[in-house]
């Protein structure tokens, strides 16, 4: 027996573990990838749609003269604009319970009317994903 060729059952027996410690240890750094890439795009989501919505503000602020918008738990609607732009759905589909806005119709038109804006975005799904942006919005050249 001393010109013995191939692999005994132990040798591939510790090559079997080790390969399956490999393959183990690859795929859940792969999975935790995923997982990280998957809520890193629902974060850039809420943001771009933040962004998005403060810009809407803005130019309604600036282009109608009054205005009203409803905020509730699921969608910010734009209503009563007396001005180029028609009432429409400005934003749905998230958790907006804890926007701030003034109620009521807004008179864009006033001498110094700048109205503090925070809006809150939420995932429906993971309340710990929040956007939250607080800014002042006015016109240019109010009379």
């Amino acid at each position: 027996m001393k010109n013995q060729k191939g692999f005994s059952l132990v040798e591939v027996l510790a090559v079997l573990a080790l390969s399956s410690l490999l393959i183990l240890l690859i795929w859940t750094t792969v999975l935790t990838s995923m997982k990280h890439n998957v809520l890193e795009t629902k974060k850039l989501k809420l943001q771009q749609e933040a962004n998005y919505v403060i810009a809407e503000f803005q130019r309604i602020h600036r282009q109608c003269d009054q205005y009203e918008v409803e905020i509730n738990d699921t969608q910010i609607e734009l209503k009563n604009c007396n001005g180029p732009i028609s009432n429409r759905i400005i934003s749905e589909g998230y958790n907006y319970r804890e926007t701030t806005f003034l109620k009521g119709s807004i008179d864009a038109k006033k001498t110094n009317a700048k109205l503090p804006f925070t809006l809150t975005i939420k995932d429906r799904n993971n309340e710990k994903l929040t956007i939250e942006i607080s800014t002042t919005l006015s016109r240019y050249g109010v009379q």
